[in-house]
Order: structure tokens, then C-alpha cells, then sequence
């Protein structure tokens, strides 16, 4: 028997900033048509989708491969969104499925672990605010 390689479904790492900006596209393209999540993020970036990307490669190439691309705190534009768990819990699945679904090995493995850090250090801190504006009420 003669045993050769699928290449159609070997996946590669996600090794580049075409690889992080084709992840960002495939997910938030995932994100637009979710029931759940996507029109919280329609409504916000309506007209302005190209500018996302655009600070989510930089982003993502930080926190991936590890190049200082990005510099800034997106945490505070998410304080007024209104966003609890069941939010965060559903961007993570999305992620994870785009991650799984186009890429593997170590680099796509980190990009899942980095999306669920990212995602309870967002809750995290957009809750504790919430507590903050409430006690200053």
C-alpha cells in the first residue's frame, strides 16, 4: 500500500503576518454572521471593518510571533459594550474553531491558549471597572 500524504487537509502553523492576517479575516468574517456576538460588533464597526483588521494583525502579530507591532491598551474601548461571560465564551469558541479549522501545531496552539488568557483578562478587567463606576455612583 501506498501511504502519501493528504496535502489537502495538512495544516500548516500559523508562521507569518499573512498567516495572522488570513486568521483575523476568517475569524471576524465568522464573527459578522454569529447570531450571538455579531451584532454587537456590526453595530460597532460598521463602516469601519478595514481599521479593525488593521490594529488586529498588529495585534495578533505581537502576541504570536512575539513581533513588537502593536502598542496600546484595547481593553477600555470594551468598557462601555455592555459584555459579560457568556460574550467572551462565544468569541472563544469561534476562535478556537477558526484556529482548529486552518491551522496546527505550535504557534496555533498558543494563538488558542493567548485567546482564552485574552478573553478572561478582558472579562476580568472590563468587570472590576463595572465595580469601579458603580461604587462612584
Amino acid at each position: 500500500m501506498n501511504f502519501e500524504p493528504n496535502y489537502q487537509t495538512m495544516k500548516n502553523d500559523i508562521g507569518t503576518l499573512k498567516d495572522v492576517e488570513f486568521l483575523v479575516d476568517q475569524f471576524y468574517l465568522a464573527v459578522q454572521h454569529d447570531p450571538f456576538i455579531g451584532p454587537i460588533f456590526n453595530d460597532r464597526l460598521s463602516g469601519r471593518w478595514e481599521v479593525h483588521h488593521k490594529k488586529l494583525y498588529r495585534f495578533w502579530h505581537t502576541v504570536l510571533l512575539r513581533r513588537p507591532d502593536y502598542y496600546g491598551d484595547p481593553v477600555p474601548i470594551h468598557f462601555q459594550m455592555n459584555i459579560n461571560d457568556l460574550h467572551f465564551n462565544q468569541w472563544l469558541m469561534i476562535w478556537v474553531k477558526i484556529v482548529d479549522e486552518n491551522f496546527e501545531g505550535t504557534i496555533a496552539e498558543r494563538a488558542k491558549l493567548r485567546g482564552k488568557t485574552m478573553a478572561n483578562a478582558f472579562l476580568e478587567k472590563i468587570l472590576k471597572n463595572a465595580k469601579q463606576e458603580n461604587q462612584t455612583k
